[in-house]
C-alpha cells in the first residue's frame, strides 16, 4: 500500500434523462441502441464513465423511463461496476414511474429487451446517484483512516462509507457497506473504524454543477 494523503475529484456530468439511450421502441430480444450523449462522448454505442465524469468517480446508477406503461418488459444490462468488475443486472417494472438500477456502472456495453416491446423507452442518469471506486485502506493499522470532503460547490447530498470485507476477494456492491457519515451537504471530516479495509463516497443526489474533493489518509504500516 502507498502512503500519504490521496485526493479524489468528484465532478459529475450534468444529469441527462436520455444520456444513455434516446427514446426508442425495441422489440423483445432486441438490443437497446446506446445512442445518448454520454455514450457518444467516447466509443460509439457504449457508455464509459471516464468520457464524461472525473477520475474520482467509479460508477453511476441508470434510470429507465418511458412515455407509456411497459411494466411487462425486462432489460438485461451487461457492463462493469465501479471497480471494473463484469456485472449483469435485470431491470423490470418500468411504467410512467421510472426505475433505477441497483448497481453502479462504469461501463455499459449492452442492454437487451426481454418479454415485451419497450415502447417509448429512454435511459439516463437523472437519479443523481454515483459512487467513487472502492478505496483500500490498511485494516491492520493501529491508526484509523481519516476521511474528509473539501471544496464542495453546488448542491449535493453524500455519504461516506466503510467496509470490513477482504478486498482481495470482494469489491464493489458485493461488499458490505456501513455509513461513517450520512446525508452530508457541506465540507466535513471524520475517521473510519479501526479494522476497516476500504472506504468510498457516494452521492445520494446532486444538482448540475455540484463537485467536491474526497480525501483519504491512512498509515500503510501495522
Amino acid at each position: 500500500m502507498s502512503s500519504g494523503l490521496k485526493k479524489y475529484d468528484i465532478d459529475p456530468a450534468a444529469l441527462d434523462p436520455d444520456g444513455i439511450a434516446e427514446t426508442q421502441s425495441p422489440i423483445s430480444g432486441a438490443s437497446v441502441i446506446l445512442n445518448g450523449a454520454l455514450c457518444d462522448a467516447g466509443t460509439a454505442l457504449q457508455f464509459d464513465i471516464g468520457d464524461g465524469y472525473s477520475a474520482g468517480i467509479g460508477g453511476v446508477k441508470l434510470l429507465f423511463d418511458s412515455s407509456g406503461d411497459i411494466s411487462t418488459a425486462t432489460f438485461t444490462i451487461t457492463g462493469k461496476d465501479q471497480d471494473g468488475n463484469s456485472v449483469t443486472e435485470v431491470v423490470t417494472g418500468v411504467t410512467t414511474t421510472a426505475v433505477s438500477t441497483t448497481k453502479y456502472y462504469s461501463q455499459v456495453t449492452a442492454i437487451v429487451v426481454g418479454v415485451a416491446t419497450a415502447t417509448g423507452l429512454f435511459i439516463g442518469t437523472v437519479t443523481g446517484e454515483l459512487t467513487s471506486k472502492t478505496i483500500p485502506v490498511n485494516r491492520h493499522s493501529k491508526m484509523a483512516a481519516a476521511v474528509a470532503v473539501s471544496g464542495l460547490a453546488g448542491t449535493c447530498q453524500f455519504d461516506i462509507q466503510e467496509t470490513f470485507d477482504d478486498l482481495n476477494t470482494t469489491t464493489g456492491d458485493s461488499a458490505g457497506w456501513f455509513n461513517i457519515l450520512s446525508n452530508q451537504t457541506a465540507d466535513v471530516g471524520s475517521v473510519a473504524t479501526l479494522g476497516a479495509s476500504g472506504v468510498r463516497l457516494i452521492f445520494d443526489s446532486y444538482s448540475d454543477g455540484a463537485e467536491l474533493q474526497f480525501h483519504v489518509s491512512y498509515n500503510p504500516y501495522k
